[in-house]
């Protein structure tokens, strides 16, 4: 069995929180580490074939089916496409830039965009091409489609510490807020609520007191513990040509399609690595990776059984109002709890005694 902990800041929203058992799935935006839920893209690749998607991506951010284009643009295309067509070209184009990526790795660890973008300039005016290709839609249309499953995918936070001084000052309102303790029984697996939708049912609504069914299931998902690394995680552009390529027919989301597991298992993996001055923070996380478009806040909900809440900590500044209205939210439940609160040390470290309830 595993124990993990989520603070919590003391507002309105907190006490809603803990009535409905909510947990708030947070985006890449919405958390303090500018590194959070992103990763960078890398070009490093170890077969020339590799670098023929490259090329490809290259042809289709360059090539331009505006109706209204200029006569450079209308060439620029004409000389495009004739190079696609010779296949030898291609092929000397495509060992110049695999060549020049495996060089430079002898100097760099890692090619990222800036570097693929140099090499790509490089090799065009060694091969003399008779067009441009268009690195700058090339660029946004690397952030589009990287966006679309890195920033809009969503994660909520746990620690194995619940007396760890400095996460009581972020992340619960700086000692104002509480903690609350989770146990799981399955491991790497966290529970949730799942409720069915109510059936309308205008005969039973007009009675002034009828029955309604509405089934509840308990499901269990992953829930990563986070490896802090020297460097910021990142996904190989090549690794992932399938799902650059499949963005329409790519379910990242409820993982129907089996080809696409390896895919959405690499990127919890990446938002389950953070860099090391946030190894303190003994972090574990649920992640949500999502392929399609962006979820507002309130589909970024998802509910906890009771069972799995077994206690609740109170900062040092938590006021006692607050203390009774969380108690009372639970003694309505009739869930029995166990309540701490803070006591302050001359460490790092906090250490917690009992709470008792007693009428204001």
């Amino acid at each position: 069995m595993k124990t993990l902990f989520k603070y919590r800041p003391l507002s309105e929203f907190l006490f809603k929180e803990l009535y409905y058992q909510e947990l708030y799935f947070a985006s890449y935006f919405e958390l303090n580490d500018p590194l959070d839920l992103s990763a960078r893209i890398e070009f490093s690749c170890e077969k020339s074939e590799q670098i023929e998607y490259l090329i490809y991506f290259l042809f289709k951010t360059t090539l331009s089916l505006n109706d209204a284009l200029t006569e450079k643009q209308k060439q620029n295309n004409k000389n495009l496409l004739a190079f696609n067509d010779n296949k030898s070209k291609v092929a000397e184009f495509q060992q110049t830039i695999f060549e020049n990526i495996n060089e430079l790795k002898k100097e760099k660890i890692r090619i990222w965009d800036i570097d693929i973008i140099r090499i790509i300039e490089a090799a065009s005016q060694k091969h003399n091409l008779e067009f441009q290709f268009d690195l700058d839609n090339f660029k946004n249309e690397l952030k589009r489609i990287t966006s679309k499953f890195l920033e809009n995918s969503y994660a909520t936070c746990f620690s194995e510490s619940n007396n760890d001084f400095l996460m009581w000052s972020h992340y619960a309102s700086k000692h104002s807020g509480i903690c609350l303790e989770f146990s799981l029984e399955n491991s790497r697996l966290f529970p949730y609520i799942s409720k069915a939708r109510r059936n309308l049912d205008y005969e039973k609504y007009k009675q002034r007191l009828s029955e309604w069914d509405l089934k509840t299931h308990i499901y269990w998902d992953r829930i990563q513990k986070v490896t802090y690394e020297n460097e910021q995680p990142f996904i190989n552009f090549f690794e992932f040509a399938p799902v650059f390529e499949n963005e329409h027919d790519c379910d990242l989301i409820g993982l129907s399609k089996s080809w696409t597991h390896h895919f959405a298992h690499k990127l919890e993996w990446v938002f389950s690595t953070k860099t090391k001055p946030w190894e303190y923070e003994k972090e574990w996380r649920a992640i949500h990776i999502n392929f399609g478009n962006p979820e507002n806040p309130e589909e970024r909900i998802r509910h906890y059984p009771l069972e799995s809440l077994k206690a609740i900590y109170f900062g040092m500044r938590t006021p006692d109002n607050a203390k009774n209205r969380i108690y009372n939210i639970f003694s309505r439940q009739h869930k029995e709890l166990k309540y701490f609160e803070c006591k302050p040390t001359n460490g790092k470290d906090l250490e917690f005694i009992e709470w008792e309830y007693y009428e204001e």
